[in-house]
């Protein structure tokens, strides 16, 4: 690594996410790969960033009971990674943790910020143990403390309830299990347990999946295309599809990028053929490089906008993912930032773009033939909203219920999956399996 320190890569990766708005785990790699950072201090940036992103509302209430005034941006985002490391991070002596903050003030905006940067974090050190924070009311403090805005705390209580909601709430800020999908193509699941050994164990929500029980792994045979980082819920969409896995079909994945879903479908339905469609090339890129690294020979990538109708396509697919954008709710555990951006207007915005293509999709459809809907949100007007209103409006297609093998999820009543980030260690997500039937009527 360069001369620059830890903690100043911390501070300019927390410093792109807050005031630049980017995305925490792109921001990460981006300076992960420019600084050429160590593992160990991988873990150490990570850990600063993703808590105190995670924690920031709650972080902010503690400077601003603390300090006087307006902070400026840089120097609010210095203060925040280290009240952070004060009162989560133990590892590190609290002397040395303010020293830190003062060097790097000092160097990001002089001297003077360097003492006042001092005094604030030295006032909170003695006070640790009492901060005596002031709320309005229970909510604004439950809110708060758990750093959710009001703003998506209202929506998911007005959906779930109260009781249901807090405990959404509070799995944000839990840790989720960390995953990888076996290459079928190349090796058995049997077989990529015994070369990782003791570092995984199996899924109880995927058998496709493994659970990783510490983060270094045999980086050979990730290079290899042995197995791919894919979240356990993510992973759920090829296995609700449902059919044999050796018979052929025609595929097409509407809004394929970043391609996870779209490889696992490739080599599990080995048989078949599949089209992965995205608008944006320059993502279509990332499936040709991983289809050649995990042996996949069966995809075809085709630059195309999911709202807009392809007519050589009617009639011809035997199934379409349709895996939609969504506000990312149910991916909160891993990009935590999103729960800052949740406003109603934009769910509501997402969700007509998300009928669009839905709408859309159906027509590559052949009759009998499946549609798979799916996001990573567990906003209902995302979800079972739209698929009630397609039902209604699209007479020819029925649900159908999914049955997974080998997985704890549990379908819902009306045969969808809804994985809801309290209940399991993983992403929230939703799937919707559509048939398309004869006209009735």
């Amino acid at each position: 690594m360069s001369n620059i320190n830890a903690r100043h890569i911390a501070y300019e990766v927390l410093y792109t996410i807050i005031q630049e708005d980017g995305y925490s785990n792109i921001t990460l790699n981006k300076y992960f790969n420019q600084y050429k950072v160590e593992e160990q201090d991988k873990r150490f940036i990570s850990e600063v960033v993703y808590g105190s992103i995670k924690n920031k509302l709650y972080l902010e209430h503690i400077l601003k009971s603390y300090s006087k005034g307006r902070v400026k941006p840089k120097v609010k985002v210095i203060l925040l990674m280290s009240i952070y490391q004060l009162l989560y991070m133990d590892k590190t002596p609290n002397f040395a943790v303010i020293d830190e903050a003062v060097k790097l003030g000092k160097k990001i905006a002089g001297n003077i910020t360097g003492k006042f940067v001092n005094g604030i974090l030295r006032n909170i050190e003695r006070n640790a143990s009492n901060l005596d924070l002031k709320y309005k009311n229970a909510t604004e403090k439950f809110c708060i403390e758990n750093s959710c805005p009001s703003e998506l705390y209202n929506i998911l209580k007005i959906q779930y309830g109260v009781e249901k909601a807090q405990k959404i709430v509070i799995s944000f800020n839990e840790k989720s299990k960390n995953s990888i999908r076996y290459n079928p193509l190349k090796i058995t699941k049997k077989d990529l347990i015994e070369k990782l050994g003791s570092a995984v164990s199996e899924s109880e929500i995927c058998e496709d999946s493994l659970v990783l029980n510490k983060l270094n792994l045999d980086s050979s045979l990730f290079t290899k295309g042995y197995y791919i980082v894919q979240d356990e819920a993510s992973a759920l969409v090829a296995s609700s599809i449902g059919l044999p896995i050796d018979k052929k079909y025609k595929i097409l994945d509407t809004c394929a990028a970043p391609g996870g879903k779209s490889l696992h479908i490739a080599s599990k339905y080995f048989n078949s053929s599949l089209i992965s469609c995205d608008k944006y090339i320059h993502k279509l890129k990332l499936i040709e490089d991983n289809k050649e690294k995990l042996g996949i020979t069966n995809i075809e990538v085709k630059e195309q906008d999911a709202t807009l109708n392809n007519t050589s396509f009617n009639n011809k697919f035997d199934i379409v993912i349709c895996d939609v954008p969504c506000s990312g709710i149910g991916v909160i555990k891993n990009k935590p930032e999103i729960k800052y951006k949740i406003t109603n207007s934009y769910v509501e915005d997402i969700a007509k773009l998300q009928y669009d293509v839905l709408d859309n999709s159906k027509h590559y459809v052949k009759q009998e033939g499946i549609l798979m809907y799916s996001t990573c949100t567990i906003d209902k007007r995302e979800n079972i909203k739209n698929i009630e209103k397609f039902l209604k409006e699209n007479k020819d297609f029925s649900l159908e219920s999914i049955s997974l093998k080998n997985s704890i999820v549990k379908t819902r009543e009306n045969g969808v999956l809804e994985i809801l980030p309290d209940e399991y260690s993983c992403d929230g997500f939703f799937i919707a399996k559509l048939k398309k039937m004869e006209e009735k009527c």
